[in-house]
């Protein structure tokens, strides 16, 4: 080769190594300059840091819960202790660290959990169990058994988890690579990261989606533009077009999506399981999508006359019939409800926002009360409510989903005009002996006397906890029962994460007849943690 033709290979080859590592190195310069972690070297993280201290951090809970056990050991040996409350302490501690050890355990690193149901896994379900036992028979022969139950069980726990020396190391990396390099549940998330962070894809992104929307019309990935100037979150759409969750399809219809394997069905029929067990009634509430009661405006091409006709929470609804599982069909009720939108001037649902009107709010209240009151334990309410409209402005989520309002070139802004919107709020009323008010305070929820909670998503949160506040349906279905209920909201979460929340703070459930368990329909393909079974512990 001729020293000509030799650098201009040379300079071939760097230019090529240029364009591959420019980007990274760019993007690591960036990230170290703002002083943030260099998101590059994760995957390195992940791959040699995360799973030794995973293990390092399993093994010294391990550790922990034995030296729990020896404690509940010495405790059922010692009269005084048993009479003074400690033993019920250490069970509480106990609980809590069986909680953690189970979710380390599942956790394997940022981006892969372990599913709860495997056979390894029933080690924690059988340690709760077993402390319940300790509890509910201490100073009889049974606890004895059932302490020693435990002693085994935690003893298999610190095998299960072992201290790792230098020598094992190697093969502990070594068995944590398929949880990364040949593993999408890592590897897909981790580049959709790199995406988000991209210092490039960040700086033209939103002149891109600026000018494709200006052109097209087009809201991106997360919104979709109907018509008159509506806008649909997109995965209420999706859930409507895509096969029923339970339908076998779901698992194959898109491989570039999570592949789903959590029943829906299966998780709501074990919750009512484990609150039946404790007493108490369970009621699920289906909030329908936008588009599943205005198709006309999603697209020409659908007819008001679909309006709650074609959604797969009808599919739902019925299964959860079969399975013995209550639950108030709010569609129906909804598609009536919309022939007055011309005489209440408005429609049932904001037209830049997923969530409902004050309308549609007060409508779902009175469905679910008028369920409550058949329950033969139910008696009346004493509480005098009253309700007070008042207009406020909503700025659409949709539209700030987009991020298009936030884009700006000098003078050039988009920003979506704020929709106005009837509230009623909810207040409480206090009478003096003559019977004239002397105040009225907004409604709250009382955790300690009410017999009803309320589990819920955003659905359950707008006009609650913002603005104007004490106007949700929370509120209103106090209002129609006369009696204050509590509540634990999760914005997105009403799937799995609303009940973890319960989980840690089950106490709530004392005194309780009922958990009327909000979830919009979207959710049972989309919600956020996925359909997971989530333990009840005392």
């Amino acid at each position: 080769m001729k020293i000509n033709d030799r650098k201009i290979a040379l300079l071939f080859v760097g230019f090529f190594l240029l364009v591959i590592y420019a980007v990274p190195i760019t993007q690591a310069i960036v990230e170290y300059g703002k002083e943030k972690h260099i998101q590059a070297f994760d995957l390195l993280i992940d791959a040699t840091v995360t799973p030794i201290h995973r293990a390092h951090a399993l093994h010294t809970q391990a550790i922990h819960m034995a030296a729990l056990s020896d404690s509940m050991h010495d405790i059922l040996a010692d009269t005084q202790a048993l009479s003074n409350g400690r033993l019920a302490e250490v069970l509480d501690e106990a609980l809590v660290a069986l909680s953690g050890l189970k979710k380390d355990a599942m956790t394997v690193n940022r981006h892969v959990t372990l599913d709860s149901a495997l056979p390894q896994f029933r080690i924690f379900d059988t340690l709760v169990q077993q402390c319940n036992a300790v509890y509910q028979n201490a100073g009889e022969p049974q606890s004895g058994a059932s302490l020693d139950s435990i002693k085994i069980l935690v003893r298999h726990l610190t095998q299960m988890y072992p201290e790792f020396g230098a020598m094992t190391i190697p093969w502990l990396l070594a068995h944590n690579c398929r949880y990364i390099f040949w593993n999408d549940k890592y590897l897909r998330p981790y580049e959709k990261e790199m995406e988000n962070a991209s210092v490039f894809a960040t700086t033209v992104r939103p002149q891109m989606q600026y000018f494709r929307y200006m052109l097209f019309q087009d809201l991106g990935d997360r919104g979709v533009l109907g018509r008159d100037g509506w806008f649909f979150y997109k995965p209420d759409v999706d859930f409507l077009v895509r096969p029923y969750i339970r339908d076998s399809r779901s698992i194959v219809i898109d491989p570039n999506k999570k592949v789903i394997t959590e029943d829906p069905l299966a998780a709501i029929v074990t919750f009512k399981k484990q609150l039946t067990a404790r007493g108490i009634d369970l009621l699920v509430v289906i909030v329908p999508g936008k588009p599943s009661i205005y198709p006309e405006m999603l697209s020409p091409g659908l007819k008001s006359s679909a309006s709650g006709t074609f959604s797969h929470s009808l599919d739902m609804l019925r299964d959860l019939h079969q399975y013995g599982v209550e639950a108030v069909d709010l569609f129906h009720p909804f598609v009536q409800e919309r022939l007055n939108d011309i005489q209440a001037g408005d429609s049932l649902y904001l037209q830049k926002d997923t969530h409902w009107r004050g309308r549609a709010v007060r409508l779902a209240a009175r469905l679910v009360a008028n369920r409550i009151k058949r329950y033969s334990w139910y008696t009346a309410g004493t509480t005098e409510y009253t309700i007070d409209s008042v207009i406020i402005d909503r700025i659409g989520d949709v539209g700030n989903m987009t991020t298009l309002p936030v884009f700006k070139i000098h003078a050039l802004s988009l920003a979506f005009a704020p929709e106005k919107t009837k509230c009623y709020q909810v207040y409480a009323v206090e009478r003096n002996a003559a019977g004239g008010v002397t105040q009225q305070t907004l409604y709250k929820d009382d955790f300690h006397d009410s017999r009803i909670l309320v589990l819920g998503d955003s659905y359950s949160r707008i006009y609650q906890t913002d603005e104007p506040r004490s106007a949700g349906w929370i509120s209103h279905l106090a209002y129609e029962l006369s009696q204050p209920v509590a509540s634990i909201v999760n914005d997105g979460g009403a799937s799995t994460l609303v009940r973890e929340s319960l989980s840690r703070r089950a106490k709530l459930l004392a005194g309780k007849k009922l958990v009327v368990w909000e979830i919009v329909e979207r959710d049972f393909r989309f919600g956020e943690a996925g359909w997971k079974d989530v333990s009840l512990y005392p």
